[in-house]
């Protein structure tokens, strides 16, 4: 960071941002990260609520380690490795892509490309922190809504999701944090169009290799900006979290 600071043209900070290459890739980058970012939680709040309270309770627990292999797969994985995943499933001529492809839909090259590409890398980012925060609810609280009649159902909308909010907020922000910074998979399977698929980190690629140093490092005081942001939102949901659980 330091070494960052210590070279950024401070002075014409407010220039670069104005660049109409630079808003086009934040917003491309805002946008893309908030869309994975939602498709994040609707694949990830149930696979989480799965994973923690149906079948690790259930006969088919031996399951539970082969999905954890599965899903978080695209940690391990190479970024350049998950961009082939990527292009051999949705591209022309990948798994489902050629279906597509013979419907008229085209993938790759795509801002939908890069919402493909930002979900598979962070999924996982939320779906291991909501299944952290689902494991840490008390067990008696879920008892007694049983005890009082409540439905299954009643039980995750009316008690797990409420306790759970706090850390499923921490899930979403660093599900967001990982989507805005990818750069691998995104180069790979969605390629570097400008206006399509150029997010922040892809245009701090285009700078470096242009020998723009001045617009790289304003690409990159955007995008450490925009984590700032999301730093101090994940401190005032750490901060709510210890609070409910300090009431509990």
């Amino acid at each position: 960071m330091l070494g960052l600071f210590t070279r950024i043209p401070w002075a014409d900070v407010p220039a670069l941002f104005a660049e109409p290459a630079m808003l086009q890739a934040a917003r491309l980058s805002i946008v893309t990260a908030t869309v994975s970012t939602l498709i994040c939680g609707l694949l990830g709040a149930p696979t989480a609520l799965i994973l923690t309270k149906v079948l690790a309770r259930s006969r088919f627990a031996s399951f539970t380690f082969p999905l954890y292999c599965l899903i978080y797969a695209p940690v391990i994985f190479s970024p350049v490795v998950s961009g082939l995943a990527l292009i051999f499933f949705w591209g022309r001529r990948g798994v489902l892509g050629s279906w597509l492809t013979e419907m008229g839909i085209s993938v790759a090259f795509s801002p939908l490309a890069v919402i493909l590409a930002q979900v598979f890398v962070a999924l996982p980012f939320f779906v291991a922190t909501a299944v952290t925060t689902l494991r840490a609810l008390p067990v008696s609280y879920e008892e007694i809504a049983l005890v009082e009649g409540a439905s299954p159902a009643e039980v995750t909308r009316k008690v797990l999701l409420p306790l759970a909010a706090p850390g499923l907020l921490t899930a979403f922000l660093l599900s967001f944090a990982r989507a805005l910074g990818e750069y691998g998979a995104t180069v790979t399977f969605a390629g570097n169009v400008a206006g399509a698929t150029r997010t922040i980190p892809l245009n701090i690629e285009l700078a470096l290799s242009s020998n723009h140093m001045d617009a790289a490092l304003g690409s990159a005081l955007m995008l450490i900006s925009l984590y700032i942001l999301i730093l101090g939102t994940l401190a005032l949901a750490t901060w709510l979290r210890r609070l409910k659980g300090a009431s509990l």
